[in-house]
Order: structure tokens, then sequence, then C-alpha cells
């Protein structure tokens, strides 16, 4: 459990570190360095994942995040098994790959043509207190 777009890099030693990562800011009446590769995003992030790491440890964060994974390929295999008409209703945007996030990216299918839109079943989910984002966006938008 980790916010989304939150990652780590670990640099051993600084004499790899590039001087375009590391910028020097003014904090606290002083100088800091800053090793970010994008100042303006915030930390909390980073703060949750690792108190999550103090709290539950290595091997209890690792079964967090397996048990985060099944969770997402279980929404996956449902997504895909529902059919209409013998076509599926969703196509399926990612691939599965076990090795990523525990995020499942669907869209309906369009060459069914239903009577309704991604936003208007983002809509008829939140009734029920299921939260998803959906979004206005096909694939020719930049």
């Amino acid at each position: 459990e980790s916010v989304c777009g939150t990652g780590w890099i670990i640099w051993r030693e600084r004499k790899n570190l590039s001087e375009h990562v590391a910028i020097s800011v003014s904090y606290l009446g002083g100088r800091a360095d800053s090793f970010t590769l994008n100042f303006s995003r915030p930390a909390s992030g980073v703060y949750v994942q690792y108190y999550k790491f103090l709290r539950l440890g290595m091997m209890g964060y690792r079964r967090l995040c397996i048990n985060m994974m099944k969770n997402a390929k279980a929404i996956r295999d449902g997504l895909k098994s529902m059919k209409l008409h013998g076509k599926p209703r969703f196509l399926m945007l990612d691939d599965g790959d076990e090795k990523c996030l525990p995020v499942v990216t669907a869209m309906l299918n369009p060459e069914l043509k239903l009577a309704y839109d991604d936003i208007d079943l983002q809509h008829a989910m939140s009734e029920s207190h299921w939260y998803v984002s959906g979004y206005k966006m096909r694939f020719n938008d930049p």
C-alpha cells in the first residue's frame, strides 16, 4: 500500500549521482541538497511507504503487495469474463504483468455500441460506493 507514483531510487555512493538529479535549495535558513527528479512533488507517498515498511517489516509489506496483486488479478479476470452477445464487454488495456503496480486498466468494448460510456459506468458504480477513475479520453487523444 503506497501512494501511486511513489518510487525510490537509492544510490550507494554520491559519485554515481548525476548533478542533474541533485539540486541545491534554500532550506530553513541554510542550503541543502535535494535529490529528486521533480522537486515540486510531495514526499508524503515515500513517508507512508516507509512507515509501512517499519510497521509491517519487509515480509509483512511483501505479503501486503502480493495480496494487492491477487486482488488486481481477480478484478482483471472478472472483467475479462464478462461477455455480451458472445463478445467481451471490456477490453483490457494492461497485460496483467505481475512485476508492476496492482492496477487494472480497461475500457468498454466500443464494438458493442453500448448505450452508456465509461463515465456513466463510473457514476453507476459510485452509487454503490465503488470508486474507479474514468476519463473521457480515447487513444487518438494526445
